[in-house]
């Protein structure tokens, strides 16, 4: 039997890897931006589940081995030293200072207003089968009780349930989206609040509203698309905007127009390729400046890279093809700032 699956497994990646596959880049931004910002409040769960009123994900068959087995995206050689991960000890956050700090892939640990906020903590060294490129020591005694923990979605590099077990030893509060709470319950978390698009909820004088988002979910036991997937915007002495897992959307405009005034926005810009599989999901570095110009945030801190390899771009390529970009569009060194992994910066010192 093990035998045979193995076999139909190799003939299932071979057929997929036959297939040619095209990506318009031009026709692709064009639809972007053809959708009515209403349906970003539209209904959006039917019988299949929860899905994009705007434009509905269209599920790529044998995509996945396609995916993997593509020629990775090297580029040219650059000083990967200039991005790599520096070392963190985390002792300040006992001081409970105004700081951002930057964890790796999409995890922030922001400390404002007296909160020790942390956005999709992914600490385990693995999702799923994939194993981190990057290891990192994280001392979880290091973090003040009662965090506040945001979820965006259900995918193994955004919820990691060995994470969440240990900030649950730290008494942690989770705001997650609907049809996640009884996960959260199941693991033993006593506070959880689940919300739906456009929903919010203000804790110790912070407020966060969970907002739409252009991505997807699934994990193994759970049906496609049974759990909703979003983003965050937490507004306290500073205005964040945390984006979870998406695409580049028409609710990056809505958002700048309907919270003005983003100090910070936290943009994913990594596994975006090959981009005729990551296309819809993820944004690649052009759409990363688009959704930054989109929102109109003083200052926006890519994310979405440096710990794992989950397209087929190394780890610190993103970086290195965003400081290009600035080489190119001077302007944008005033308004983007890349942090390496384990970095941290104090809110306060910045944009004064």
């Amino acid at each position: 039997m093990k035998i045979l699956l193995r076999i139909v497994i190799i003939c299932s990646m071979l057929a997929a890897c036959t297939v040619k596959h095209n990506f318009d880049e031009a026709a692709w931004r064009e639809l972007t931006l053809s959708h009515d910002r209403s349906l970003l409040y539209a209904p959006h769960h039917d019988e299949d589940g929860y899905f994009n009123p705007w434009l509905r994900n269209v599920e790529r068959k044998g995509g996945f081995w396609a995916m993997k087995m593509s020629y990775k995206v090297k580029g040219p050689d650059f000083a990967e030293a200039k991005y790599a991960a520096v070392e963190n000890d985390y002792e300040y956050l006992a001081a409970g200072s105004a700081t951002l700090s930057f964890a790796g892939h999409t995890t922030f640990i922001i400390q404002m207003n007296g909160s020790t906020i942390l956005t999709d903590p992914y600490f385990s060294g693995r999702a799923f089968i994939i194993r981190d490129k990057v290891k990192r020591r994280f001392d979880f005694e290091k973090v003040p009780e009662r965090p506040v923990v945001l979820i965006s979605h259900n995918h193994y590099d955004h919820l990691d349930e060995c994470t969440v077990v240990k900030l649950i030893g730290r008494k942690a509060v989770f705001i997650v989206p609907l049809g996640l709470k009884d996960f959260f319950v199941r693991l033993g978390a006593a506070e959880v609040y689940d919300l739906d698009w456009w929903q919010e909820i203000t804790l110790d004088g912070i407020k966060y509203t969970f907002l739409p988002a252009q991505h997807w979910s699934r994990r193994v036991g759970q049906p496609r698309n049974s759990t909703l997937w979003g983003a965050f915007m937490i507004e306290g002495s500073k205005k964040i905007f945390f984006s979870g897992d998406t695409g580049y959307f028409i609710g990056f405009k809505e958002f700048g127009d309907k919270f003005p005034g983003i100090d910070y926005a936290l943009l994913g810009v990594g596994a975006y390729e090959p981009r005729w599989f990551m296309y819809y999901a993820h944004k690649n570095v052009e759409e990363f400046f688009l959704a930054a110009d989109d929102l109109g945030a003083k200052v926006s801190v890519p994310m979405h890279f440096g710990v794992i390899e989950l397209g087929r771009e190394s780890v610190l390529y993103p970086p290195y093809r965003l400081d290009k970009y600035m080489d190119e569009n001077h302007a944008y060194r005033e308004k983007v700032r890349i942090m390496r992994v384990g970095e941290y910066i104090t809110l306060e010192d910045e944009n004064e």
